[in-house]
């Protein structure tokens, strides 16, 4: 018997005002402008200009191909092309090159593999040596001389060069990185901004100059930021928070000056995913740049628009969009977390996924979506946590805390969590949690874990800042990673763009109540046409769900009314929540037992997949299995379907994948 489709309305939600860009909007230019650059490319001089601009972003030889390069290897395309193997020979032969081209070469060094890391080495050695310490920056062609003006934009290009390679582990002097704080430091304004002195808007603050003086702190403080006295570091962090302050109140979109749109959107990239910001001034900065890229650079069939400004759209097209790891809540986004955890958790994740990642801070204030878009909420200061009804329906819609705490704070956030899941019994463990084994070791960490027996819902763990970043290779770094890629399913990775599809199907069901835990992990059903009824209650056929976790739930009392509801017509379907326990395999066989029937494999339409968990561990998925019974049908499902309908990613489920659990339900609702 093969059950037909039914007709069911499918809708992309994610929360109040969806994003006008998509995924695919996104991808479609990312595709159109990669093309468009490489069908740019000349082999003699790869994509430089026939004749030099007058521009400091390509006025130097090397500069533009070094710049294309660095955007299509942001982009995906291997540094096995011809194209990019012909560039990178091209700007390495470069005499005499530009601080601006040794810096771009530095930051596709840092993302090549460790055959580059002499050039690494080398160009970082040369870019220090032409570096001015008295004025804390660089000439655009040799060291700078005492009077001369040091640009600001080149500062900045050259902290993130300095930036990426202190990531892949080239050691840069702390003499270098004061000299750029002291001279950063000295030319921003007191309402925390900067202005380009050489240019128009000299006197006030501007978002461009802004955030290339937010680039050159946050390179500092994420390179040397630990190494800094008390007070150094206190007067790093607040320069920090007010130039963050002043782009929260202050900065757009829309270019102001110095410099070109599409460097100023790179630029404020970068500053975005240091801090983990979703929103400038309360307005989406990818969503709202990304439209101004595709108005500028984005024809009807191909991308248009000069090399340099195609290579730095590309640029925050690919990196803007990246996954979100883990999201952090905080009281004030502007607030300075002097270890930064979520940063340094992300960057040991990407490094274990091969996969550029990021992270995002959140508030109180934002919606459950957004709050769902990563993982799991890390949450270090438990004074964030105000409103517990809204933290109960996040965990209800698939969510995840993780709370770090050491001394007194490590009981407050478990009594927090008992608020927040007051029918829940904790679990304490040191070792043998999935967080410290799934991929690292990482025992003797102590978790205490809020599980309703489907899935984790609170992680309070202790340990904090210090401690994580006390050694590269911690414990407690390493069950951090566990939980990161156990939460996400090892690989099902979400973009900054990422708009959940939900479906309700046209025909109403009833949840089905009884003795066992009939109501667990019904948050996707409730969208949906259900009403919640006791057997009772089920006077004509209906579509039927009956869940419930493990064996034990299965009663005389359960068996008896799920076979005489049948015979009047109805479909029941009988499911294992969280796959774990053998709920709907043992009622079938009791059903079978008292039936004289046997049950039927239910042939799918569809070649089924399954969770993180389930593929990890190598189970197979259960066929549903179907029993006729009078005029009605019994059908058991010995996994999960119903979190899987959440289309939220979690680690301990057993069953089938999000695409697949539709599929079937489609199918059972006929």
């Amino acid at each position: 018997m093969i059950l037909s489709l039914s007709t069911v309305a499918i809708c992309a939600t994610c929360a109040l005002g969806a994003p006008s860009v998509t995924d695919k909007d996104v991808k479609n230019a990312i595709n159109m402008i990669t093309t468009a650059l490489e069908e740019r490319h000349d082999e003699l001089r790869c994509w430089d200009p026939v004749i030099q601009s007058k521009g400091w972003l390509h006025r130097h030889p090397g500069t533009t191909t070094a710049l294309t390069t660095l955007s299509l290897l942001s982009a995906g395309v291997s540094y096995n092309s011809p194209k990019i193997q012909r560039a990178i020979d091209f700007i390495w032969e470069i005499e005499e090159p530009s601080s601006y081209l040794r810096a771009l070469r530095i930051s596709i060094w840092a993302v090549l593999p460790d055959t580059f890391e002499r050039r690494l080495e080398k160009d970082t050695k040369q870019l220090l040596r032409s570096m001015s310490l008295e004025l804390g920056g660089w000439s655009v062609i040799g060291t700078p001389t005492k009077n001369e003006i040091i640009s600001p934009l080149i500062r900045e290009f050259g902290v993130i060069a300095l930036r990426d390679a202190h990531n892949r582990g080239i050691t840069i002097s702390k003499k270098y990185w004061l000299s750029i704080a002291n001279a950063a430091l000295k030319a921003q304004h007191a309402d925390g901004g900067w202005a380009y002195s050489s240019s128009g808007t000299a006197g006030k603050s501007s978002s461009n100059m802004t955030v290339a003086g937010l680039n050159c702190l946050l390179g500092i403080d994420e390179s040397c930021g630990r190494d800094l006295n008390t007070d150094d570091a206190d007067k790093l962090h607040l320069a920090i928070e007010q130039a963050l302050t002043w782009l929260d109140e202050h900065g757009t979109i829309k270019n102001s000056g110095g410099t070109a749109l599409m460097s100023y959107l790179y630029a404020l990239e970068r500053v975005a995913m240091a801090c983990g910001l979703s929103e400038v001034r309360s307005r989406d900065w990818y969503v709202d740049g990304c439209k101004s890229t595709f108005k500028a650079h984005c024809g009807k069939k191909k991308a248009k628009g000069s090399t340099v400004n195609l290579a730095f759209a590309l640029l925050f097209l690919s990196r803007g969009n990246s996954p979100i790891a883990m999201s952090e809540l905080v009281e004030r986004k502007s607030n300075i977390d002097m270890y930064k955890v979520s940063d340094a958790i992300t960057k040991k994740v990407s490094h274990k996924v091969e996969t550029e990642l990021s992270w995002r801070l959140l508030t109180q204030e934002e919606s459950i979506s957004s709050w769902l878009l990563s993982p799991f909420m890390l949450i270090q200061n438990h004074e964030v946590v105000q409103d517990i009804q809204k933290f109960q329906q996040y965990l209800q819609h698939g969510g995840m805390i993780v709370m770090l705490a050491t001394g007194k704070s490590l009981q407050t956030c478990r009594n927090l969590a008992e608020t927040i899941c007051p029918d829940i019994e904790m679990e304490h463990y040191q070792r043998n949690h999935w967080g410290h084994n799934l991929l690292e070791t990482a025992d003797n960490v102590h978790f205490w874990v809020w599980n309703d027996n489907v899935r984790d819902r609170i992680l309070v763990i202790q340990g904090d800042g210090e401690k994580l970043t006390r050694s590269s290779n911690s414990a407690l770094a390493r069950a951090l990673v566990n939980i990161c890629c156990g939460t996400i399913e090892i690989d099902q990775w979400k973009t900054r763009l990422h708009v959940t599809q939900t479906f309700k199907p046209l025909r109403k069901m009833i949840l089905a109540k009884h003795s066992g835990n009939w109501d667990s992990e019904v948050a996707a059903y409730r969208t949906w046409r259900t009403e919640e009824r006791e057997f009772s209650e089920i006077t004509k056929p209906s579509l039927v769900l009956v869940g419930g976790i493990d064996e034990d739930e299965i009663t005389e009392a359960l068996i008896s009314n799920i076979i005489e509801t049948a015979k009047k017509g109805s479909t029941i379907i009988i499911e294992s929540i969280g796959g774990r326990g053998h709920f709907a395999k043992k009622a079938c066989e009791q059903i079978a037992s008292a039936t004289n029937a046997t049950p039927t494999p239910l042939p799918l339409p569809f070649v089924p997949t399954g969770r993180g968990w389930t593929i990890l561990h190598r189970e197979s998925l259960p066929v549903p299995l179907a029993i006729t019974v009078g005029k009605g049908k019994i059908i058991s499902i010995d996994c999960d379907i119903r979190n899987a309908l959440l289309h939220q990613t979690t680690w301990g489920v057993h069953g089938y994948s999000y695409e697949s659990a539709k599929k079937l339900t489609q199918q059972l609702c006929n």
